[in-house]
Order: C-alpha cells, then sequence, then structure tokens
C-alpha cells in the first residue's frame, strides 16, 4: 500500500523544463480501495518540510490525475512536495517526497552566445573556460544551449547521460536550452568546462529537398551559464564570453544523414580539465542569434534505452563482413577498438539485404557511416553528433577477425515510461505489436 508515479507535469522529478502552472499526479496502490476520496497536497521549499509554502488542507475535490498548483513560481529554485491520500476505506496514505525544479523562466542572461575565431566553418570546435572557486561548492546548475548539437562537460566529466542535446528544434521560432545539476563535477579550487559541437539539424545537409544543406544557419554556436552556490550562501556565475578559448576538436565531420568522421589522432588529451595550458587555441568573439527564441526544455532526455550484442557475424556472397543486431533499431555502435595508429575502422549502417549482401539503397543518397581513424591506443568509440536506424552493419578496415564482444549496439530514445504490455496468442499479432512499439522507439 502506497503512493506512486509522483510526476509534475507527467515528468518524475523535472529539473529545469518548462512548467507554465504545474501540475501534479500520482497513483495510490491499495489493495481493496476502490477510489480517492480525499487528498492534500504539501509542497515546501525545503526536503524536511520545515518551511511549507503552500497546504491544500484535505479536500475531496483533488483531482490525482493533474492537480494544478496554485503556487507562483520562482526561478531556478527547487519545490519539494507530497501528497496524503484518503480511500474510500477510510485508509490514510502518505506519499515519498518528490521534487520539481524551476528553469530561468524569465530571468534576464548573463551568458552570450560565443562562436569560434576562424573562417571555416565546418570545423567542429572545442571550447573550454578555467575558472577557480573559492570556498566549498554547495550546488552548482549548468544552463546550456548549443547549435547544432553540443556535449557539456566539466573537469573531464560529462554533464548528464543525455545524447543529441538540444534536439530539433524550430530554430527560427524557439531552441530549448537544458539545464544540468553539476554539483558533483566542481570542486573548491581551480576547475574548467568545455563542450563539443556538431552540427545536427540546426546545418549541414538536412531535409528532402535537394539542397546544399544550412537551413536555420551557417556557424555553429554555444551558450552557457553555470551558476554555483557557496555554502555560505554565496553565488558566482561562469558565463560563456570573449574569454572562453576555441580549437578544432577529433570530430571531422557529423551529419544525421551521413554520419560521423571521428580521428582520434585530433583528441586533445584533458581538453575539458583545469591545468590545460590553451595558451596556444584561438580566440572566440559574440555572435549575434539574440536570446529571444530561447525557452525552458521541453523535450525529455534522449537515453541509451537498451543495449544489444550482434546475434551473428555474417560474412555476405560479396565477401562483405556484416554485424546481424537481430532487428531494426535506431542508435549507435558502442565499440572497442586496438587497432594500429592510422588505421580507418568503417562502419556502414543498413536495415535490410539484398540478395544476402550488404544494402542501402533505400536509403537514397544517405551515407549512415561512422568512420574512426585510429590514434594507436585502445579505446571504446561512439558517435556524438549523429544517430542511424539499421540493423544490419558492415565493418571495413577492422584489424583481424570481428569478434562480436567488441561490438555493442546502442538503443537511443527519448526517455518515456512504458506503461503496458499486449501478448495474445497468435505470434504474428504479437510481432505487429513489437514492430509498432519499436517503430514508436525509433520515433522519439
Amino acid at each position: 500500500m502506497g503512493i506512486t508515479r509522483m510526476k509534475c507535469n507527467r515528468i518524475s522529478n523535472p529539473l529545469g523544463f518548462y512548467l507554465g502552472q504545474p501540475r501534479l499526479s500520482w497513483v495510490t496502490e491499495a489493495p481493496g480501495a476502490k477510489l480517492q476520496t480525499a487528498a492534500q497536497v504539501q509542497v515546501a521549499a525545503e526536503e524536511g518540510f520545515g518551511q511549507i509554502l503552500y497546504d491544500s488542507g484535505r479536500r475531496d475535490d483533488i483531482d490525482s490525475l493533474g492537480f494544478r498548483l496554485p503556487l507562483e513560481l520562482k526561478p531556478r529554485t527547487r519545490y519539494y512536495w507530497r501528497v496524503t491520500v484518503w480511500t474510500n476505506r477510510k485508509e490514510e496514505i502518505k506519499s515519498p517526497t518528490a521534487w520539481f525544479e524551476t528553469s530561468k523562466m524569465g530571468e534576464p542572461w548573463t551568458a552570450e552566445w560565443i562562436t569560434p575565431d576562424w573562417e571555416d566553418k565546418s570545423i567542429h570546435p572545442l571550447l573550454r573556460k578555467s575558472f577557480s572557486l573559492d570556498g566549498e561548492v554547495a550546488s552548482a546548475r549548468a544552463y546550456v544551449c548549443g547549435l547544432g548539437l553540443y556535449e557539456l562537460e566539466l573537469n573531464g566529466r560529462k554533464a548528464g547521460e543525455e545524447y543529441l542535446t538540444p534536439y530539433c528544434n524550430a530554430y527560427d521560432k524557439w531552441i530549448q536550452y537544458q539545464t544540468y545539476d553539476v554539483t558533483s563535477l566542481l570542486h573548491s579550487g581551480d576547475n574548467a568546462v568545455g563542450a563539443m559541437l556538431g552540427n545536427g539539424w540546426y546545418k549541414g545537409r538536412f531535409g528532402f529537398q535537394d539542397n546544399p544543406g544550412n537551413i536555420y544557419g551557417d556557424t555553429m554556436a554555444f551558450l552557457c551559464e553555470l551558476v554555483v552556490t557557496y555554502r555560505d550562501g554565496r553565488t558566482v556565475t561562469v558565463a560563456t564570453d570573449e574569454s572562453w578559448k576555441a580549437v578544432p576538436g577529433p570530430v571531422q565531420s557529423s551529419s544525421i544523414y551521413d554520419g560521423e568522421i571521428y580521428d582520434a589522432n585530433k583528441q586533445i588529451t584533458g581538453w575539458s580539465e583545469a591545468g590545460l595550458d590553451d595558451s596556444q587555441w584561438s580566440g572566440t568573439h559574440l555572435i549575434d542569434i539574440g536570446l529571444d527564441r530561447l525557452e525552458a526544455r521541453r523535450s525529455l532526455p534522449v537515453h541509451i534505452m537498451d543495449e544489444f550484442k550482434p546475434v551473428q557475424v555474417i560474412r555476405t556472397p560479396k565477401g562483405e563482413t556484416v554485424l546481424d543486431m537481430g532487428q531494426n533499431m535506431v542508435g549507435w555502435m558502442r565499440l572497442k577498438v586496438d587497432a594500429p595508429k592510422g588505421t580507418e575502422i568503417v562502419l556502414m549502417h543498413g536495415e535490410a539485404l539484398q540478395d544476402g549482401c550488404f544494402s542501402r539503397e533505400n536509403l537514397r543518397t544517405a551515407k549512415a557511416e561512422f568512420r574512426y581513424i585510429s590514434d594507436g591506443r585502445p579505446a571504446t568509440v561512439r558517435s556524438h553528433f549523429t544517430f542511424y536506424g539499421f540493423r544490419y552493419v558492415k565493418v571495413e578496415g577492422w584489424p583481424g577477425e570481428v569478434d562480436p564482444e567488441d561490438f555493442t549496439g546502442c538503443v537511443l530514445h527519448s526517455d518515456m515510461e512504458r506503461i503496458g504490455e499486449l501478448e495474445t496468442s497468435d505470434p504474428l499479432v504479437n510481432r505487429l505489436f513489437q514492430n509498432a512499439l519499436w517503430g514508436q522507439k525509433g520515433n522519439f
């Protein structure tokens, strides 16, 4: 007996989402009880509920499917909430504590859009900023956006477990930014923040028309506002400005259609860590993209939601080496590479075999490739700024025999809760349901 699936705007513990007037929901699990007859919702500024900001009192008109919270929210604030439910059997059930945290809301930005100081707009940059903190960190949040796609790191560690941020937006109308809790990634003393950028849906070849690309823009850009609160209550903000540095990164090209080329020989060890000598890096300058289109995130995070090993290694009639993942999926391959310096490994992704051989004719002009150039050191490798729809992966340039244990298929999609199952006595109906389910995963 208890209260489960506590959500705010249908999201469990949302951090930095657009909330509007929040709607709280929950499920009461009470065997033998038929319904909720009354409920009480409390919201507090502290997890221990020492300072209660809202108390509905016991009411019989509270809807567990979407109680609209009549509370004026403040920017960048975490709110804790709990609910007490009374059932028709006169049982009183108390929930655990859940929370939601607001975005910047209407708060002005101190950060500005930046871009590297070079002419070639096809170069995929690494950006960084060193800074020092003079106290113990109580909490830290990063409010971040990148055009087209970005990955954020602090002190050599990736912020969050999301990929392909800030996702697909109508960039001429709205651009969503993400909020990260980066408290555990910072410390007193010297720190560094870094970002790598890719094309995504913002720039490059994309769309059904026969065009050179750049539907929304032609220049990569980055925006970051890092707000740190010390134990003694002081705050400090580290924001993107012209003091940031830039250097060409190991991603040589990226495309939603064509894939990615990653040259490990271009990697810079410690590029997002404190203490790196970046005196030879290029500078950055401000770029006039504007802040009026920025909105708090609405999209659920894209995570690695499942992982598969190849079910077999196929040697085709043409002599090709092809991995069969067992079913169609959307995501990328994560591979363990140990190859001589300069070795170029190519993964080509396709959905079908034609006469027993690898085929990607249905992809039209899309290459759907991942090319990795080894620096001679063992590495675990993945794509950063693209994804693929595939069942079969043709492997070229692999040193020695292809071992399926070196390959893992990572299924990417929005982190949605699955709430139902369907199984019948007919395996074809079951397969049809699975096809529809996997189609939805791919589309999200």
